[in-house]
């Protein structure tokens, strides 16, 4: 006796492997399934992880350090991870009825278009939202990448927030590649006359340089900027401590954040999500070596405002938090030293730069380090009435669920695919994304 495939798990599998084949980018991400994350229905897929505190180091000489007078406090950060995002297809049955064998499925332009269109969704998602996630930009914004020299300075910023090699990964347009071209596919060894190819080991499009990967692609997202105009903060001393902001409480990527107050953005000028300024006078803080990097701290823009009439924004979240280093090493102040992020708060009307003029449009090139993100995914249930098929892919573990249904009143049967998946930021994720510009 023959079992016959069943017809809709034939038609899953066909989408499934080009919508698979599909996928660059998001691969390259570090996906979080069922079997790695605790995220699941019980605890409506949300999902609080802690983050490990930081300590100052002692220095005496000829004797022990005398801890009598207080201990360094312990602060416990965390950061809530979700996944609340599906996306979905439908279509009517009678696109797929005749569908019967592998082989068949496998050739179906139709199959095969909704796979590349699902990869490419997909992809330009997940590129949208980690390539913006940042609050370092090297550059000037909007100006391609004509040069190995940016791309050096992007890799020194990264080293300046931490991030070891092997970890970096470079995603930039088509456009850039012809600049590019003559690093990415020759080097001469030193002290010699051999040449080397140099390609990348995933795809066509990824390529070695600097000791990281770069990704060439289609899918990089477009940033506009809003209507302000350079404003000025509020008020001085709108610094905090880290014990503040060490919890995102109730909202993914809210974990070492604040609200500052600040004007002067114009009336009605809008700021949108993901700008980056700097702030005159507040220099960035290396809290690994107890000093300061010699430059403007660079502040991201969390969420979208408005301003007042009178141009001013009296909660503006921004990231990293305003947390000033000193030379204390107990209570409060020893754990915001621990966990320093500039060298000084700011000054009222201390002027607010964006790096992006306003209303202005370009795309988003980036290094990205693969810890920075991490994607949520998980399998979802069978549906209780119709049928039901479902295909995990191979490379990271998304899963497409598809169910077929049908209307008695009406006699018409449908189709329809989804996958559920969401992109989140790491706790210090946003300091391992580095916007690269040309000059």
């Amino acid at each position: 006796m023959t079992t016959a495939y069943p017809q809709l798990a034939l038609v899953t599998d066909a989408i499934c492997a080009s919508m698979e084949n599909s996928l660059v980018a998001s691969k390259l991400m570090r996906w979080m399934d069922r079997g790695t994350s605790k995220i699941g229905p019980l605890n409506r897929f949300q999902v609080i992880e802690r983050v490990p505190p930081r300590y100052n180091s002692r220095r005496t000489t000829g004797a022990v350090v005398d801890l009598s007078a207080a201990k360094q406090s312990t602060n416990v950060g965390a950061e809530i991870f979700q996944l609340n995002s599906l996306i979905g297809y439908d279509f009517f049955d009678e696109d797929f009825s005749r569908i019967r064998d592998i082989d068949q499925a496998m050739r179906d332009e139709r199959l095969q278009s909704i796979g590349r269109n699902a990869g490419e969704d997909v992809d330009a998602d997940v590129l949208g939202f980690v390539t913006r996630a940042g609050n370092n930009q090297t550059g000037t914004s909007g100006t391609a990448v004509n040069s190995i020299e940016a791309l050096q300075n992007a890799y020194v910023r990264m080293k300046e927030e931490g991030v070891a090699d092997g970890t970096i990964m470079g995603v930039l347009s088509y456009s850039d590649y012809p600049a590019l071209s003559k690093y990415l596919l020759e080097t001469v060894r030193a002290n010699t006359s051999t040449q080397e190819t140099i390609l990348g080991t995933l795809d066509g499009s990824i390529k070695d340089l600097l000791g990281m990967k770069l990704m060439f692609t289609q899918q990089l997202p477009v940033t506009t900027a809003g209507t302000r105009t350079n404003g000025a903060v509020n008020g001085a001393s709108q610094n905090v401590n880290y014990s503040a902001v060490s919890q995102s409480t109730t909202t993914n990527g809210n974990f070492l954040t604040q609200t500052i107050s600040a004007d002067g953005f114009g009336a009605s000028a809008t700021i949108e999500d993901g700008a980056i300024f700097t702030i005159a006078g507040v220099n960035a803080w290396d809290n690994r070596k107890g000093a300061s990097i010699g430059r403007l701290q660079q502040f991201r823009v969390v969420g979208s405002y408005t301003a007042t009439v009178g141009g001013a924004v009296v909660a503006l979240r921004i990231f990293p938090a305003i947390i000033v280093q000193n030379t204390t090493l107990t209570g409060d102040l020893g754990v915001n030293n621990a966990h320093a992020t500039v060298d000084a708060a700011p000054a009222d009307n201390a002027v607010i730069t964006f790096l992006q003029g306003a209303s202005t449009s370009h795309l988003v090139r980036a290094l990205i380090a693969r810890d920075a993100v991490r994607v949520e995914t998980a399998t979802l249930e069978s549906l209780p009435s119709g049928e039901n098929a479902s295909r995990k892919m191979k490379g990271c573990p998304l899963t497409l669920r598809s169910h077929r249904y049908s209307n008695g009143d009406t006699g018409v049967v449908s189709t329809r695919f989804d996958t559920a998946y969401q992109t989140n930021v790491e706790p210090y994720g946003r300091c391992k994304i580095v916007r690269v510009n040309g000059a």
